[in-house]
């Protein structure tokens, strides 16, 4: 990656940033205490990835990234609920290098509330998350592009997009309890679409519609760059499966190994599980989804799921994907904007957080 694209990255998600801390309707929100849980994890910060490649398919078709703006901060914002509610759903208390929004809120309610404690907490934030929900649908309701657009991309956040990453989250939840041989590559790989590579595809249609500044559903761009986001999209995902598994707990803010005690059906697993024998299905299966299980336990799976090629797998397929992401890319006229997509497509795998 090129210190310019890592600048550029770093300036765009300072824009985002900055737009979401000091957007009028937060400052309203009361008790305080809700108030500050709004804007929590995006003060911790974070790679904001999703409103960069939105402004700059915006920039691609002529468009000003301060145009996009109102729209790159309500997708930041709705990741963001997302990462809270899936954080109460996985039971994770860490997020970006500190407490996730629920553990937050438990110690800091902990000398006030005497009992129930844990469900007070996860109360509390899901209805940030709810706030977040909200207050991002109605970033989009001043972007300064023609009245019809503007109701569209409304509707297709709301019933659209959020539709989508909720199905590919309860899909998520329910190949948690099914018995491993149940669960497909395909099946993981569809989950993955909906989960993830929904949110980037937002991110390059809603970018390019934005630059135009009308309502042009069949503008050629369209489909090329929702192609790449979604390619992409897919190995963001199979890498953040492989970081998950044996990277740094310190750089990725979060836990490591935590997916093998919650039970994740990954594609690592599925392909390793199908690759052993029949004691190594028994090892896994006990294991896998075991929240005691200790980290002699879990070293022990991961250690299983390398050899039996589990890890190699998805990072060919994530290979397969970047490859196809370039492809569509290539077909793209010249623009300046196209080496941040191909630097973003290159550090989606090369990223270590």
């Amino acid at each position: 990656m090129s210190s310019e694209f890592l600048t550029e990255l770093k300036n765009k998600g300072q824009l985002v940033t900055d737009y979401i801390l000091n957007y009028p309707a937060i400052a309203k929100v009361a008790p305080d205490y809700l108030r500050a849980g709004i804007t929590f994890y995006v003060a911790k910060g974070g790679k904001r990835l999703r409103p960069a490649l939105l402004m700059w398919a915006c920039e691609l078709v002529g468009g000003k990234k301060e145009s996009a703006l109102p729209a790159a901060a309500a997708i930041e914002l709705s990741h963001t609920w997302t990462l809270v509610h899936d954080d109460i759903i996985d039971n994770d208390d860490l997020r970006r290098g500190g407490p996730s929004m629920h553990a937050y809120f438990r110690e800091t309610w902990r000398p006030r509330v005497a009992r129930d404690l844990e469900s007070w907490a996860r109360n509390l934030a899901m209805l940030v998350g709810d706030i977040q929900q909200a207050t991002a649908t109605s970033m989009l309701g001043v972007l300064p592009v023609e009245a019809p657009l503007r109701e569209w991309l409304v509707n297709d956040l709301t019933t659209g997009w959020v539709t989508e990453v909720l199905q590919g989250e309860m899909l998520d939840m329910e190949f948690s309890i099914l018995p491993l041989e149940q669960v497909s590559e395909a099946q993981i790989l569809d989950m993955l679409d909906k989960k993830t590579a929904s949110t980037l595809a937002w991110c390059g249609r809603t970018g390019i519609l934005v630059g135009l500044g009308k309502l042009e559903l069949q503008h050629p761009f369209i489909p090329v760059v929702e192609t790449i986001c979604r390619q992409a999209g897919l190995a963001f995902q199979l890498q953040d499966d492989i970081l998950g598994l044996l990277g740094d707990e310190k750089e990725l803010g979060k836990p490591v190994g935590s997916d093998i005690r919650e039970g994740k059906r990954t594609i690592i697993v599925i392909h390793s599980y199908n690759q052993a024998n029949s004691e190594e299905k028994k090892l896994i299966s006990r294991i896998l989804g075991n929240a005691q299980a200790s980290s002699e336990e879990v070293n022990q799976i991961k250690e299983l799921l390398i050899r039996l090629g589990g890890v190699e797998h998805a990072k060919a397929l994530a290979a397969g994907y970047i490859e196809k992401a370039k492809i569509a890319l290539d077909s793209l006229p010249d623009h300046p904007t196209k080496r941040y997509f191909k630097e973003w497509i290159d550090f989606i795998v090369e990223r270590s957080f």
